[in-house]
């Protein structure tokens, strides 16, 4: 595994580790290079970022990390190749990308000790198709040297990707019911993700094999003096779920549920009374590349326990490079509590001090 202690830029972005050897902390200044990049094909441009990491024996990281000359490459050609998924994955074609500021783009960078600008990626607008393996290729045009990686693409298409209570029109009526605090009474959300037919990649199945989902509880706080409302939420994250790649299935407890509104609504304020509205449930799919990360991150650890400083994870093939390239996929929709569920948290002492008074809409 490639493990480095040392100050990565910003443009790491929280998600790598990997495997070789450990750099020389005392060794003279070099290029290594850092990669970012999560398609998902509800979004309409795609951005992949590339910057340097950084290490010198004669600066100061600080002030390293103040210049943008020593974060961003000038001299690369940034391009990716598509590849069929079916008859021994061919080549099909290309798609170059261009380099835009994040920030004109709508995305600025976060404060903090590093540049703020420029603030640099590299974007393509095609739209993104299952049928293809999407190959990243980093050209570095000085040294000619090339670094690639490739990245399946999971859809977010019914009826490939399918969640019976968003997609289900009898069930989603039917409603969220999670009214029972008894022991081992559960809210279940599953789902399942159908390949393209004959899909095949380096002996995969399914570009798939990691669900997320998150259940968004929505309300109004609703002052009785002032008569404002004030919509609120709180996300509840059921967490991360391996699976074979074709099917998933949550059980979510029915307690973790009032436990989540009432740490999420907190205690009402004065004069306000909470009214609750439909949830907002989304579950996302993402690859095997995705799945190693997690447990590479879950089994090495961070912090003062940590096997190293910062574990990293990277799927990028070349010398002095890392970083994660993937996708990932999102379905989501609305679902109304069920008035039974409703009458239940507003007569639970779990809730009291949420004041819950009833539904946005009723």
């Amino acid at each position: 595994m490639k493990k480095i202690i040392l100050l990565l830029s910003a443009a790491s972005v929280m998600l790598f580790s990997a495997c070789s050897e450990k750099f020389d902390v005392a060794a003279p200044y070099k290029d290594i290079t850092v990669v970012y990049g999560f398609l998902d094909m509800n979004d309409t441009a795609h951005y992949v970022r590339i910057q340097k990491a950084f290490l010198d024996q004669e600066k100061s990281a600080v002030s390293m990390a103040q210049n943008a000359d020593s974060n961003f490459f000038s001299n690369i050609n940034v391009r990716i190749e598509r590849y069929r998924t079916l008859g021994g994955n061919l080549y099909f074609d290309s798609i170059h990308l261009n380099r835009v500021d994040l920030t004109a783009e709508g995305y600025p960078k976060q404060p903090g000790t590093f540049f703020n600008a420029p603030n640099y990626a590299y974007k393509f607008t095609n739209a993104l198709d299952p049928k293809y393996v999407y190959r990243l290729k980093i050209t570095n045009l000085k040294t000619g040297v090339t670094d690639s990686s490739d990245a399946m693409i999971v859809s977010s298409n019914k009826p490939e990707f399918f969640v019976p209570v968003i997609d289900d029109n009898l069930l989603n009526i039917d409603g969220m019911s999670f009214y029972s605090v008894l022991a081992k009474r559960y809210f279940t959300i599953d789902g399942r993700y159908t390949p393209e037919n004959n899909f095949g990649y380096n002996g995969l199945i399914s570009p798939t094999n990691i669900a997320q989902a998150i259940i968004r509880f929505n309300w109004h706080d609703s002052d009785i003096v002032t008569k404002a409302h004030t919509v609120r939420y709180y996300d509840y994250d059921a967490g991360f779920l391996p699976f074979n790649g074709t099917s998933f299935e949550y059980k979510i407890e029915n307690t973790a549920l009032y436990g989540a509104l009432s740490t999420g609504m907190g205690a009402a304020p004065a004069n306000v009374v909470r009214l609750i509205d439909r949830c907002d449930i989304s579950v996302y799919l993402s690859t095997p590349d995705y799945f190693r990360y997690r447990q590479a991150t879950l089994t090495q650890g961070n912090g003062l326990t940590g096997s190293e400083i910062a574990p990293v994870y990277t799927n990028i093939k070349g010398e002095d490079v890392l970083g994660l390239f993937t996708s990932r996929a999102m379905r989501t929709g609305k679902i109304t509590i069920t008035d039974k569920t409703v009458d239940s948290l507003i007569a639970s002492p779990l809730l009291t001090h949420t004041n819950l008074k009833g539904t946005v809409y009723k």
